[in-house]
C-alpha cells in the first residue's frame, strides 16, 4: 500500500507514524515478541522517498534508510548500519528492496572492512576484506553471486593463510597454510564457531550455575528472557555484550553481567584465520516447581550466530 494511501491532509506530512515491531525475520509483530522497532516519518525532506530508522528495544540506533513505500516496505537509496557507540557499520544502496551499488563496512575503529558490490542483489567484481591491524584478509572475485577463480585469504600478519580456486562457487581446490608459510596438515574446514570451554554441555551448565534471580524481579513475579548480544573476539574474549531485548532493569543487569563473566573460548575461525562472531544468547528469568516440590529453572538455551539488521552476512 502507497504511504499516500494512508495519510491525508497536509497536516500529516510533519509526523512519524506509530512504531513498528519487528521480529529477526523483519516480519510485523507485537512489542513483546520483537527484536527491534521502526520509525517512520511522514515527510520526505526532498529526498524523494520516506525517512526511516530502526532502533534497539533498548533505544539503540541501528540502522538509517529511506523507503518509497511503508506497507509493504521497499527500500531505496543509501542504508546505513550503525555500531551501539553510533560509529557506521556497514553501508550500501538499494534499489526496489535489493541491493545494488558499492559495499562498505567498517571494524569499530573505523577502518574499514570490507569493499565490493553489488549488482541487483548479487554480488559481483572485486571483494576485499581487511584486518582490523589494516593487513588484507582476503580478495577475490564474485561472478554473478559466485565467488569465482583464486580466492585468497591471509593472517593478520600478511602470510598467506589459504587459497582456494573455484569455477562459479564450486571448489576445484583449497589449501591451508601455516602462519609460517608451511602447509597446514590438520583438518581443512572452512568455517569454525568459537568453542566454550569444555564445549556446550559446559557452557549450559556455567549458565545454570551463575545465573541469579534478582529479589526485585522475584518478588515482583517478572518473569521471561532478555536478549543478550555478544562478539567473541579473534583472541576468544567476549566483548561487546550490550542487552537487545529487555525484561526488567535487574534482570537486564543480571543478564549482562552473567554474559560478560564468561571465560575466554577458543577463537572462531574462518579459511583458518581468528575472527570475530556475535552471537545472541537468552537468559530466562522464570522458576517452576520441580517434581521435588523445589524451585527450578528451564534449561538455558544455547547462543545463536546473529548479524541482527546487517545489509548481508560478510566474509
Amino acid at each position: 500500500m502507497f504511504l499516500m494511501g494512508l495519510v491525508g491532509g497536509s497536516a500529516a506530512w510533519a509526523q512519524t507514524m506509530p512504531a513498528i515491531y519487528l521480529n529477526a525475520r523483519e516480519e510485523a509483530t507485537l512489542p513483546d515478541s520483537a527484536t527491534h522497532y521502526r520509525l517512520v516519518d511522514l515527510s520526505d525532506g526532498g529526498t524523494g522517498g520516506f525517512a526511516m530508522r530502526e532502533f534497539s528495544l533498548t533505544g539503540v540506533l541501528l540502522l538509517r534508510g529511506t523507503l518509497s513505500m511503508v506497507d509493504p516496505a521497499v527500500r531505496n537509496g543509501l542504508f546505513t548500519w550503525y555500531y551501539p557507540d553510533g560509529s557506521q557499520a556497514r553501508q550500501t544502496h538499494f534499489l526496489d528492496n535489493t541491493m545494488d551499488g558499492i559495499y562498505l563496512a567498517w571494524h569499530r575503529d573505523g577502518r574499514v572492512s570490507h569493499r565490493g558490490e553489488y549488482s541487483r542483489g548479487q554480488r559481483t567484481g572485486r571483494w576485499l576484506s581487511v584486518h582490523r591491524n589494516g593487513q588484507k584478509r582476503s580478495e577475490g572475485r564474485y561472478v554473478q553471486g559466485d565467488l569465482h577463480g583464486e580466492w585468497r585469504y591471509y593472517y593478520n600478519t600478511g602470510q598467506l593463510s589459504a587459497i582456494e580456486r573455484l569455477n562459479r562457487g564450486q571448489s576445484l581446490d583449497l589449501r591451508f597454510f601455516n602462519p609460517d608459510g608451511s602447509p597446514w596438515n590438520g583438518p581443512v574446514v572452512r568455517r569454525q564457531a568459537p568453542e566454550f570451554p569444555g564445549g556446550q554441555a559446559a557452557l549450559l551448565q556455567f549458565l545454570k550455575r551463575n545465573t541469579q534471580y534478582p529479589k526485585t524481579t522475584r518478588r515482583q513475579n517478572i518473569t521471561g528472557t532478555v536478549l543478550v548480544s555478544y562478539t567473541v573476539d579473534e583472541s576468544g574474549h567476549v566483548t561487546h555484550v550490550q542487552v537487545v531485548k529487555s525484561l526488567a532493569p535487574e534482570a537486564d543487569n543480571e543478564a549482562r553481567r552473567l554474559v560478560a563473566s564468561l571465560p575466554a573460548f577458543l577463537p572462531g575461525r574462518e579459511y583458518n584465520v581468528p575472527i570475530a562472531m556475535t552471537f545472541t544468547l537468552p537468559i530466562q528469568f522464570a522458576p517452576s516447581i520441580s517434581l521435588f516440590g523445589g524451585a527450578s529453572r528451564k534449561r538455558p538455551a544455547l547462543p545463536v550466530e546473529a548479524c541482527s539488521n546487517c545489509a548481508d552476512e560478510v566474509l
